[in-house]
């Protein structure tokens, strides 16, 4: 498979270790607020790609500085060879996390069987009834339902997961919050990240949300109190 891009060390994106960085190409989402329309809407991109043989060469050469990669897009399961390469990083002793936003519960399903992956995280976009609204497509009833099975697939995994929430002024609301905190405590969750939206000139997949203010500080707060009301371990990021 190809990558759009491999950022060799970082210490923000696999919690506890230090990681390489992978990003797949193409979504079956329009997040208008998503930092990566490169990789988002790829035909308005045309640059250059890294193949996966080119990528396990640099991620082999920098293990004495990295032993965990994460991966993220994009949507990473929308491949159909990326179990295999997940197979590769394996053989080669990595770590892996995968972001994803849970629309392919067969191929999520057959990554943990296999052993493929050490850490989860999951986006959870908005209350069930508001998808559609905050993710930019339709959300079919059938797409809805492969998305909550990811999530019971990640919680009873058993391993180490994140649910996480990017939140946007004109987009979220403490109400929706608070769905999100009920749903999440209907499924059984205990882990819950409240991820703050900064706006980056020129990488939007709606540029229009370039000039949107981040949330105040007490209104974070407000965000994290009303999820504590529903989800054992709430987090704050401000990445």
């Amino acid at each position: 498979m190809e990558f759009a891009h491999l950022e060799k060390t970082s210490l923000l994106d696999y919690p506890g270790r230090v990681a390489s960085v992978l990003f797949t190409i193409g979504c079956n989402f329009r997040c208008p607020f998503c930092h990566n329309r490169m990789l988002v809407i790829p035909e308005e991109y045309p640059a250059h790609r890294l193949d996966e043989d080119t990528v396990l060469s640099i991620l082999i050469k920098r293990k004495k500085y990295i032993d965990s990669v994460a991966i993220t897009g994009g949507e990473p399961t929308l491949h159909h060879d990326f179990v295999e390469f997940l197979g590769r990083l394996k053989e080669n002793g990595f770590s892996v996390k995968l972001d994803t936003n849970g629309t392919n519960p067969g191929m999520l399903d057959q990554i943990i069987r296999e052993g493929l992956v050490d850490y989860l995280a999951l986006d959870i976009k908005a209350p069930k009834e508001r998808y559609s609204e905050v993710v930019g497509v339709t959300v079919t009833p059938e797409m809805m339902n492969n998305i909550e099975e990811s999530f019971r697939l990640t919680i009873n995994s058993g391993l180490p997961y994140e649910f996480k929430t990017t939140v946007v002024p004109t987009l979220h609301t403490v109400d929706d919050i608070e769905e999100i905190g009920r749903w999440l405590k209907e499924l059984g969750a205990e882990h819950y990240v409240i991820q703050m939206f900064r706006p980056v000139k020129g990488s939007l997949v709606d540029r229009r949300f370039e000039s949107i203010a981040p949330f105040k500080d007490s209104e974070v707060n407000m965000f994290y109190m009303t999820a504590k009301k529903w989800v054992k371990d709430v987090v704050l990021r401000q990445y």
